[in-house]
């Protein structure tokens, strides 16, 4: 059995609060400890770990700390840009403020799948460091993400989990034969990981027109 590194107590952790915090909205060390269930100590270096990796902001409101992700300003801005766009019919107030809000919901999605993604490469590059072969659902509970999705993301990156047999039972792994991959994954940040699974999107799009154009008859 894989033994449980300080990195990864803390990374999992960091996963936890910062599913709250994207969820739930800013909260102070009280709400976060009440709805994460994690000890103030966990929920301490939860928010140093993010911290760390300027992942959230506070703000003193007033004799309380309050926390929050710093990934919302930008997008809030992103939807804020989108609905002003020039030559965009303008909107009623009414529909100005869903079109926001749907956009905003939107990139949120787009930031939170994209750090949880980041946080599941820094994971599994520090098992395969210690020479261990996590399993897809170590990995979604290091990220904060589900399992399935998680695998959908890192499928796009060329990284598939594989099936093996330890002992008597049959679990699925990501090998260390990833190792040398999953190394060049984890050194890039969020944005290139975005740039990164967009190029290859709009490579297997021009495949498939390449591929639709070849096989077309012509009269």
């Amino acid at each position: 059995m894989n033994e449980r590194t300080v990195e990864s107590i803390f990374g999992a952790n960091a996963g936890i609060v910062w599913r709250t915090l994207s969820q739930n909205g800013p909260k102070n060390i009280v709400d976060l400890v009440k709805t994460t269930s994690l000890s103030r100590e966990e929920v301490f270096g939860a928010l140093g770990w993010l911290g760390r990796e300027n992942k959230i902001v506070m703000e003193k409101r007033g004799r309380s700390m309050v926390f929050s992700l710093s990934e919302w300003e930008p997008c809030l801005a992103a939807a804020i840009t989108a609905d002003t766009e020039p030559n965009e019919p303008a909107l009623s107030s009414p529909k100005r403020v869903a079109k926001r809000k749907a956009i905003a919901r939107k990139a949120k999605t787009v930031a939170l799948d994209m750090e949880a993604l980041k946080r599941a490469l820094d994971y599994i590059q520090s098992e395969f460091d210690g020479n261990r072969e996590p399993t897809p659902d170590q990995a979604s509970k290091a990220a904060g993400m589900g399992s399935r999705s998680l695998g959908k993301a890192l499928s796009k990156l060329d990284i598939k989990s594989e099936s093996v047999r330890r002992g008597s039972r049959s679990l699925r792994i990501y090998p260390l034969a990833y190792k040398s991959r999953v190394w060049e994954l984890a050194a890039l940040d969020v944005d290139g990981l975005q740039r990164l699974i967009d190029a290859k999107k709009n490579a297997a799009k021009s495949q498939r027109e390449s591929n639709s154009e070849e096989y077309t008859v012509f009269d």
